[in-house]
């Protein structure tokens, strides 16, 4: 062969090599249909005062998971992991259903139902179904299902359910529904609900909070407690524990002329018997009607923390108090959603014993404000001093109803429910944690 031919075939190969490359770059831009990139987008994450930084590396885009509406999680110790979440049929009923991953969430097994009386379920953001790890085997999921509280439990890791219980114990057709769900450390289940029972020996326009538990992992529950009167019927309520058998409920309750104060109740008998509740602060947000958007509450490192939504002022805000005294007294820190507008439905989680808080907002900086909803995230440090807030990634809708999960070797998860023109998605996003 010539010398000159020699260099004609070095050319061509050389092409074919780089369009070969173009390829690869070209697929790896085309978004959440092929396959993902593996650039990484860094959220710093970083307290003011803190000695040590932390980032979170995400994944560059969040991958949609089911077609469905809030999603949430349990991740194991194996970081093996349940998925729970509903989603419409062709008929426009709810149900809902469970997926399995063995590989962080790469891919999902085919779903299961859980709920036994088929099309039963109501879910929407607020009043989205729960799902919680019990001890050895069992997990917990509980929804809204016509008007009650329904509950059911697997004993083999999420492979099937048992048939479902109703929680509340009234004997009427009032209303049950925006409730949380929590284990104990000591493995006891909790469940507190907005409750309609007593609309007539209330205030107009509100509803009572009741509170349910079982001792034996879910197999049954014992009588339903009242907790209060006089609360605002569509903020759902949230559960905490102390480090001594403590049990903190919190909810949004309407005082004189529609002032309504985010308040803490506790019980020191481990749900037996609860205190007064506790105004969070000593003024509140006088509106005639109900906001939508509850607390998010963890006791962490010996205090008890807790986040909530008001529009007191005209003024959207993400609050943040916390007490040192076990729901005595609460000390109220600077807001937490810096210059995010819009911010709303915040989920706060305990990571390396400080609060995590995720939530729903829109950037200032982008389309005058009026951009699509984004999740961001915030850390709370030693001296209860929020970082500025940082967004995660994001794809083409609208993030709505964001929840962050702890992993195990510094991973974390996110989900949330993508608001599309015809439908929603799961999403789901990964990260792990640089100090």
């Amino acid at each position: 062969m010539s010398q000159y031919s020699e260099r004609i075939k070095m050319f061509k190969q050389r092409k074919i090599k780089v369009v070969f490359i173009c390829l690869l770059f070209l697929l790896s831009c085309a978004g959440p249909g092929l396959k993902i990139s593996d650039k990484k987008e860094t959220v710093s994450v970083i307290p003011s005062t803190a000695k040590n930084s932390k980032t979170v590396v995400w994944e560059p885009v969040p991958r949609p998971v089911a077609k469905g509406n809030d999603a949430q999680l349990i991740v194991r110790t194996s970081e093996s992991m349940n998925l729970l979440y509903a989603a419409h049929n062709e008929k426009g009923k709810q149900n809902l259903f469970m997926s399995k991953t063995k590989n962080i969430g790469d891919s999902f097994s085919n779903p299961i139902i859980v709920n036994s009386e088929k099309d039963e379920v109501s879910a929407h953001g607020e009043n989205g179904p729960k799902l919680k790890q019990g001890k050895g085997r069992g997990i917990f999921a509980a929804w809204i299902g016509k008007r009650d509280i329904k509950f059911a439990r697997s004993m083999n890791f999420g492979k099937s359910f048992e048939p479902a219980l109703r929680v509340n114990d009234d004997q009427g057709k009032a209303s049950q529904s925006f409730f949380a769900m929590d284990v104990s450390p000591n493995g006891k289940v909790f469940l507190s609900w907005l409750d309609g029972r007593d609309k007539k020996l209330g205030k107009p326009g509100t509803s009572s909070v009741y509170i349910a538990r079982s001792v034996n992992q879910g197999k049954s529950f014992e009588k339903n407690i009242k907790i209060s009167g006089d609360v605002c019927p569509c903020c759902r309520v949230a559960l905490a524990f102390g480090d001594n058998g403590e049990v903190f409920a919190s909810w949004r309750h309407v005082y004189k002329d529609n002032e309504r104060i985010m308040v803490v109740a506790t019980s020191l008998d481990g749900g037996e018997t609860w205190g007064d509740p506790v105004k969070i602060t000593k003024a509140g947000w006088k509106i005639n009607g109900c906001a939508h958007s509850g607390s998010t509450m963890k006791y962490v490192g010996g205090k008890l923390f807790i986040s909530w939504y008001t529009g007191k002022d005209d003024k959207a805000a993400l609050k943040l108090a916390y007490s040192t005294d076990q729901g005595k007294s609460f000390n109220l820190a600077n807001d937490i959603n810096g210059q995010v507008l819009d911010s709303n439905h915040p989920d706060m989680v305990e990571i390396g014993n400080e609060p995590w808080i995720i939530f729903q907002g829109r950037d200032p900086n982008k389309k005058g404000g009026w951009g699509r909803d984004k999740a961001w995230l915030v850390r709370i440090d030693e001296n209860n001093n929020a970082s500025q807030p940082t967004a995660l990634p994001s794809s083409s809708g609208n993030v709505a109803y964001p929840y962050l999960f702890k992993g195990n070797g510094g991973r974390l998860y996110a989900t949330w429910s993508e608001i599309g023109e015809h439908d929603s998605s799961v999403m789901l996003c990964r990260g792990r944690i640089n100090s």
